[in-house]
């Protein structure tokens, strides 16, 4: 659907029923309140007293944790915000925000009231490029990646290694993807996927911390953020000593192929030097937020997970070939690409994926109800989706009832 398009599909013209709340879900390495608070500002302003929440949890550093914990506690203040507008919410997923939105209402897909789902450049095919992590991985290739992705360090240390999707080697992400393959419904959950507790007898600045939820309200815009009982430089400290960790790895991977393009032995992060790091710590820390990931209750019902996404009203997904961050940028409307670099549309994911006969998550019954929406948008860079006025006024708003 083109946006001139889109204009024809629905009334701007204000309802006779108040608007539904918006929850904002932010992207990798973004969060404070100012980043998203613009959107949130200007769907107030275009559609007046709409309720917004902006979810200020792992910003930063912090977004680098493992999508299931990131899911769990931002699904914790969804259901919470459900429980308080049974009428019913939209959300906004910005980015890597996308993947873990779409974890939430799949994972709990009997509970959420959730109407609209707004899918905003976000890699739901997955990614395969470097643009995402060059700057704090030199030494690391989309071509070498897998080989830190694919195992039990990259899947516990980094976000992305989560939806990390390399298609010369379907056989490891389908063995080693603790996330994405999880919600694509292709792959049985498995508990050591999501059982980051290895050893009790950690680093205390590396032990438990108990997280409260409070809000900060401003009009008609509320912050959802997270106070810890202990510093936040804890968490801080957890994922830089994560991310020293997969720099160390990198710099070896990068030695064995003999990468001309990446200086091995002078990656750093900040002044910690890889060279002093044990990389086996991201392998024996504690969870960062529990004592057992048993408690977040990670949902194996496959039909739960398709229910998610077929309570929808709506799923709108939005991307663009300008984008330079996703790739392929495609991913934003669930493509992916085949092992010979061939793009593979979403409706073509037939072959025990996500668009097979089975309908794992309910993508061709959204399809076919004319409740998927798709909107490729050119000359929009990655980061400015969600500042792109135009992006807001004919992909988005007519869809926030």
């Amino acid at each position: 659907m083109t946006m001139s398009e889109s204009n024809k599909c629905y009334n701007t013209s204000a309802p006779k029923q108040p608007y539904r709340p918006v929850v904002i879900v932010h992207g990798l390495m973004t969060g404070d309140v100012s980043t998203m608070q613009h959107l949130a500002a200007r769907i107030a302003e275009l559609h007046p007293g709409t309720k917004t929440y902006v979810i200020d949890r792992f910003c930063g550093l912090a977004s680098l944790e493992p999508l299931w914990r990131q899911t769990k506690k931002l699904a914790d203040d969804l259901l919470r915000i459900c429980s308080l507008h049974p009428e019913g919410v939209h959300v906004i997923g910005y980015s890597q925000g996308g993947l873990i939105a779409r974890g939430m209402i799949e994972n709990y897909g009997n509970e959420h009231n959730v109407r609209t789902f707004v899918s905003l450049s976000s890699p739901q095919g997955g990614q395969y490029g470097a643009e995402c992590f060059t700057k704090m991985f030199p030494a690391l290739t989309a071509r070498t990646a897998y080989e830190l992705f694919y195992t039990r360090l990259g899947q516990r240390a980094l976000s992305v290694a989560n939806y990390w999707y390399d298609p010369r080697h379907r056989d490891l992400y389908l063995k080693y993807s603790a996330y994405l393959a999880v919600i694509d419904n292709v792959k049985q959950q498995n508990s050591s996927d999501f059982n980051l507790k290895q050893n009790t007898n950690n680093d205390n600045d590396l032990r438990t911390m108990m997280v409260n939820t409070s809000t900060a309200e401003t009009s008609d815009i509320t912050n959802v953020a997270e106070t810890y009982d202990d510093s936040s430089q804890m968490i801080e400290a957890r994922v830089t000593r994560a991310i020293a960790a997969v720099c160390a790895a990198t710099a070896e991977i990068a030695k064995r192929h003999n990468d001309d393009n990446s200086d091995a032995n002078s990656v750093q992060l900040s002044s910690v030097k890889v060279t002093s790091v044990d990389v086996d710590t991201v392998m024996t820390i504690d969870s960062a937020y529990d004592n057992d990931y048993a408690e977040y209750s990670i949902n194996s019902n496959p039909n739960i997970k398709k229910l998610g996404l077929t309570r929808l009203q709506r799923l709108v997904l939005i991307g663009g070939p300008d984008d330079g961050v996703i790739s392929p940028w495609q991913s934003s409307q669930f493509a992916v690409l085949d092992s010979s670099g061939k793009l593979v549309p979403m409706r073509e994911r037939r072959q025990d994926d996500i668009y097979s006969d089975n309908d794992p998550i309910g993508l061709h019954q959204l399809d076919t109800t004319d409740r998927l929406v798709e909107y490729t948008v050119p000359g929009v860079n990655h980061h400015e989706w969600h500042h792109n006025e135009k992006v807001l006024r004919e992909c988005i708003i007519g869809w926030l009832d």
